[in-house]
């Protein structure tokens, strides 16, 4: 067994790739679930890569308070009914530039302005444009919201695209207005959220009420296209190629049984089906995300299968624990080489008491899709991670940024 050594401050070990291993099922239906757990224990999979992984002690190269550049902690005591808004709270605009945005409360004196309502807002969204190599603060900026929700995306090349529950601006490398898109009284009020694709090239607006109702942007021109498909179709994830990620799971009266489908619907064009598996069948689908333009995600409660959006044989697949539940988003670099995700556990909760357990994060881990190996694992307890609010993954995957309890911490990730 190779030697594990640590880079960079980063924990992987040489040699060892993952071995494809069987994902669990996402459907809800409990007695497969648990024949094919008996299934997958009886096989004797075992985890050693990714324990062995996880044994170093390598600290971040640099971490930032973001208390001490205005951060408050604020989160909104109740959900914002009809908005699922919530981009990630880090963002690598290049590889050199890294933003972490917050959303503050504050006090109001002055009136709204007929032209300007949103100047009277007390909630204020903030980017801290952080160097992604040493840390130091490059520069903050910030704008009034309505609803406390917003964040930043990178869009390619240092320019970036603002979100907002009454907008989407984008902005030059040079933080400059470049174009805006902004929504109606009306169209605000039917927000249901934004969808970005993992380069950032391709944004959809998703409405609600009275039916739904889509809009695709690119995010360059954030000139609107209408979109249409079937409504029972919910859409998880969007290409930069107009396409969303979606599912289907329908019961066939004749053979009484339920198929599940993970699907891709173009903007203009016929769904193509990636996986379709029935109940009780060991395998299963697992629900699409894409983490290219090329490349999905399978995702299931304790693992993940990467396939080609063409279809053909699983490019990765990955099974934790059965006592370990993989984290939602997962988190692609840019250039789609590599892929971050978060690996948690349950503790606490009684049945007898009716006490819910609660989440705990056990580690993060960086995958390198070329080479389907682990090149970089931060155990969470090791590294005073309890909890994660934001990951990112530089657009290369040299860099693996988190954030945790209003701290960034920034970590390098090995080469290969």
């Amino acid at each position: 067994m190779p030697k594990t050594v640590e880079i960079y401050r980063c924990i992987r070990i040489p040699g060892i790739r993952l071995r494809p291993r069987l994902g669990f099922p996402s459907t809800p239906l409990w007695m497969s679930f648990l024949a094919m757990s008996l299934t997958l224990s009886s096989l004797g999979l075992d985890h050693k890569a990714e324990r062995k992984a996880s044994s170093g002690t390598g600290g971040p190269i640099w971490s930032v308070d973001l208390r001490s550049i205005g951060f408050t902690g604020f989160a909104p005591k109740q959900e914002t009914w009809g908005l699922h808004l919530r981009p990630n709270p880090l963002c690598f605009i290049d590889s050199k530039a890294l933003i972490a945005t917050f959303i503050t409360r504050e006090d109001v004196t002055t009136l709204a302005r007929r032209d300007q309502p949103g100047e009277a807002s007390p909630l204020r969204l903030h980017a801290i444009f952080l160097n992604a190599g040493a840390g130091k603060v490059q520069a903050t900026k910030e704008w009034p919201i309505t609803r406390s929700r917003g964040g930043v995306v990178a869009t390619g090349d240092g320019r970036f695209a603002v979100l907002t529950p009454a907008m989407i601006a984008a902005y030059s490398p040079s933080l400059e207005l470049v174009k805006d898109f902004r929504l109606s009284s009306q169209q605000q009020s039917h927000l249901w959220n934004f969808h970005v694709s993992p380069s950032g090239k391709s944004i959809l607006v998703e409405y609600h009420y009275p039916e739904a109702a889509y809009q695709w942007l690119n995010s360059d021109s954030l000139q609107p296209q209408d979109a249409l498909w079937s409504e029972s179709m919910p859409v998880l994830s969007v290409s930069d190629d107009n396409e969303i990620a979606s599912f289907r799971d329908t019961y066939a009266k004749a053979e009484r049984i339920n198929i599940f489908e993970a699907l891709i619907q173009p903007r203009n064009g016929a769904e193509r089906t990636v996986c379709r598996t029935f109940a009780g069948q060991v395998a299963s689908c697992g629900d699409p995300e894409f983490v290219s333009n090329d490349v999905l995600a399978l995702v299931m409660p304790h693992g993940f299968n990467l396939v080609s959006k063409t279809g053909g044989d699983a490019l990765l697949k990955v099974s934790f624990r059965d006592d370990e539940w993989l984290g939602r988003p997962l988190y692609p670099s840019a250039d789609g080489k590599r892929l971050a995700v978060t690996v948690w556990e349950h503790k606490g909760g009684s049945v007898f008491f009716d006490i819910s357990s609660h989440s705990v994060l056990k580690r993060i881990v960086v995958y390198d899709l070329h080479n389907r190996q682990v090149v970089c694992t931060l155990d969470a307890k090791q590294q005073k991670i309890k909890d994660v609010s934001g990951v990112a993954l530089s657009p290369d995957g040299s860099l693996v940024a988190v954030l945790t309890d209003g701290i960034v911490k920034v970590y390098q990730v090995p080469v290969l």
